[in-house]
């Protein structure tokens, strides 16, 4: 016969309900922190200097910082003519003598391309109409910009919706997870699956974050596709990747305050116990130790 007393022990079926919601949230919760990512890449203004920079190493022959290009440009416009000048024929990008003068050669081509980026973004394809001035070249911007597409504002809002269906759900898991969890287990039990689903990914995104410094000039003209891709994923891949590595980084962060904060507790509430029992008098039976005696 157990007393009205006496602690109740929790039903065998919280300890299985609470490793089926731990699983499933780890895996929804890795999906979350994943998506969240992507909607930091393709807000504002990452998103606008990933496309600056894809156009600017993609039209650069020789490099970012060569000057070859930039030489030319400014002995075809001449010293003193001042104004603006549209350097490329058929678009109205501008550029003013003061900005030859005073920018270095990878600032000003990454300066000349912000200028298609930005509208790009904002409005996809339909923002470069107002930029190009001749129809076949608009067909030419327009079908080489399907990959780019998705560092557009549209994306951005599809993949915040996304996100936020995500992370409804995975809060709502987080109170079952919560409620089956005992004692301690209660700040234990979230902690592991931050642990767990932000873990890969924080290792994953900071390797690649802190990949070596690519190659100054892209490959030859004769290379393959490839050797282009590979030259262009070398600067564009890890400043994306150290974005993304910051939200598993603070979840990862967050899961171990969590569950070092719940040894901690359950050490110091041990101790207290132990000390109140040993204040006890010997021929009284602690409260503990009479329950254990009713239960036989």
């Amino acid at each position: 016969m157990r007393s009205k007393d006496a602690p109740r022990s929790r039903p065998y079926w919280h300890v299985d309900a609470k490793w089926i919601t731990g699983l499933l949230l780890t895996v929804l919760l890795s999906l979350t922190l994943f998506v969240y990512g992507l909607v930091q890449i393709t807000s504002e203004k990452p998103a606008v200097d990933t496309l600056t920079m894809t156009m600017a190493l993609t039209s650069s022959r020789h490099g970012l910082d060569d000057k070859t290009e930039i030489e030319e440009v400014r002995k075809r416009l001449g010293a003193g003519s001042g104004g603006t000048f549209e350097p490329i024929p058929g678009l109205r990008l501008s550029v003013t003598e003061e900005d030859l003068a005073n920018l270095s050669p990878r600032e000003l081509r990454l300066s000349l391309f912000r200028q298609i980026a930005e509208p790009f973004y904002r409005e996809g394809t339909e923002g470069l109409a107002e930029l190009v001035e001749e129809p076949e070249l608009e067909k030419g911007l327009a079908g080489g910009a399907g990959a780019l597409s998705f560092f557009t504002l549209e994306m951005h809002q599809r993949l915040r919706g996304t996100f936020l269906f995500l992370g409804i759900i995975s809060l709502l898991l987080f109170i079952p997870l919560i409620f089956f969890s005992h004692r301690f287990g209660r700040l234990a039990s979230p902690g592991c699956v931050l642990i767990l689903a932000s873990l890969p990914g924080a290792i994953l995104f900071n390797l690649i974050s802190a990949a070596p410094q690519p190659a100054a000039k892209p490959p030859v003209e004769e290379a393959d596709m490839s050797g282009m891709l590979g030259y262009l994923a070398a600067n564009l891949v890890p400043p994306l990747a150290e974005i993304i590595a910051r939200t598993y980084t603070i979840a990862l962060v967050l899961g171990l305050v969590l569950a070092i904060s719940s040894v901690f507790g359950s050490l110091i509430w041990r101790l207290s116990r132990r000390r109140s029992s040993t204040h006890k008098p010997v021929d009284q039976p602690s409260v503990e130790n009479t329950h254990s005696i009713i239960d036989g």
